[in-house]
């Protein structure tokens, strides 16, 4: 399924995307023509559109070779579309095993119902959710004709080409609100984070926080406004000094910006967030090498906490999370909201995990916006075709298919 491949044939891995690489990696395991083929997560880092591709070229080499598949995910969705049995594994051990149908409609053990009850859907008008009940009239932030082009080095037989990020863009977001912003790799939305926090510098346009351009602050008025928006980022494992303890990781903020708490309350702070993000305050003493992946991103966040932030920059914060990690840092981030008085920008390429949880939805494509609505009405009757297509890119459970 790759384009041009007596081309690409000599072209180098960075020189393809996850999707792409991803192919190359099954070319290479059924070279040999395997009666078996392991899986392991292949769709984990993926867009829902390039899942969606993999998994049909996974089902299409099963169906031309008779192999048989052992897919390894922690995405229900993903084994509920692919397999034809299920074993649900927990701390070593086969909790439940059974048809696909029987153990998805019909659980046994609590922990495969506790992995089930924490899938994102269900029918967005009556499942519960956890969007804003407190939004405010205010605009904390609003964004004018943001434009970011990257101009492309020219070659031996091109010339110089502008490559368009981010394509003037408009939106708000209001105090208390969770804006989502939805789209595959490319499509910009990460771009738009990082202009926000002065991370990159845009083309055109102007975002104004609290009446002032943050594209035109320098110095102390850029600090105070990067104390008052902090950015919660995709990779928990990544995101933090692995030689810092948690305390020092937590508490860096004051060290920059030393006005918010003396130094003499730091230990006493360091515990209250520690607990207000569901960790223990001795937790304090650890490197981060010790902790999960979801109790790292509980650390990101009690970081991103302690400069008292009005808006928070979710990056994909809960993408490399197990299905039940994730609700659990939903059920976290929405709690924060409500307690704090916080609005969000909840980035993601995962449509349902916003489903429950943002008020609007902004979807983005090529570095445009192409539809924007309240999220209920943007599920129930999205307009754009390129919309329709990520709701209909994600897996469907595989007994439906075959009916």
């Amino acid at each position: 399924g790759i384009p041009e491949p007596e081309n690409r044939v000599d072209f180098y891995p960075h020189q393809f995307s996850g999707g792409q690489r991803q192919r190359v990696m099954i070319a290479m395991a059924i070279a040999l023509k395997p009666d078996i083929l392991i899986a392991d997560e292949p769709t984990t880092a993926l867009d829902v559109s390039v899942q969606a591709q993999i998994l049909d070229l996974l089902r299409d080499l099963q169906r031309e070779t008779g192999m048989a598949l052992i897919m390894i995910t922690h995405d229900l969705e993903v084994a509920a579309s692919m397999a034809d049995r299920i074993i649900v594994m927990n701390g070593g051990k086969v909790v439940e095993t059974g048809i696909a149908k029987d153990v998805f409609s019909n659980p046994q053990h609590a922990y495969t119902r506790r992995l089930i009850s924490a899938l994102p859907h269900g029918n967005a008008a009556e499942a519960p959710n956890k969007r804003s009940t407190t939004i405010a009239g205010e605009i904390l932030l609003k964004v004018e004709h943001l434009t970011k082009h990257y101009v492309l080095a020219s070659g031996a037989f091109t010339s110089k080409r502008t490559f368009k990020a981010v394509d003037d863009i408009n939106f708000e977001v209001r105090r208390g609100e969770t804006l989502g912003i939805v789209g595959e790799s490319g499509s910009g939305k990460s771009s738009v984070a990082r202009m926000l926090l002065g991370l990159n510098e845009p083309s055109a346009g102007k975002a104004v926080f609290a009446g002032e351009n943050i594209f035109e602050m320098n110095g102390k008025r850029l600090m105070a406004f990067r104390r008052k928006v902090q950015m919660v980022f995709q990779d928990p494992y990544g995101s933090m000094n692995p030689r810092m303890r948690v305390y020092s990781i937590i508490s860096e903020p004051w060290v920059i910006h030393r006005d918010i708490l003396p130094k003499n309350r730091w230990k006493t702070r360091v515990a209250e967030l520690l607990e207000l993000v569901g960790l223990l305050p001795e937790h304090a003493g650890r490197y981060p090498h010790q902790f999960s992946g979801g109790q790292r991103q509980r650390i990101a966040i009690a970081r991103a906490l302690a400069s008292e932030p009005e808006l928070i920059v979710c990056d994909e914060a809960v993408s490399a999370l197990d299905v039940s990690i994730q609700a659990q840092v939903i059920d976290l981030l929405a709690d924060l909201r409500t307690r704090l008085s916080l609005s969000y920008i909840f980035i993601t390429h995962d449509l349902p995990i916003v489903r429950h949880f943002a008020d609007r939805i902004m979807v983005m494509k090529d570095g445009r916006i192409v539809e924007e609505g309240q999220t209920s009405a943007l599920f129930g009757a999205p307009r754009h075709e390129y919309t329709q297509s990520l709701l209909q890119a994600v897996p469907r459970p595989k007994w439906l298919t075959q009916a």
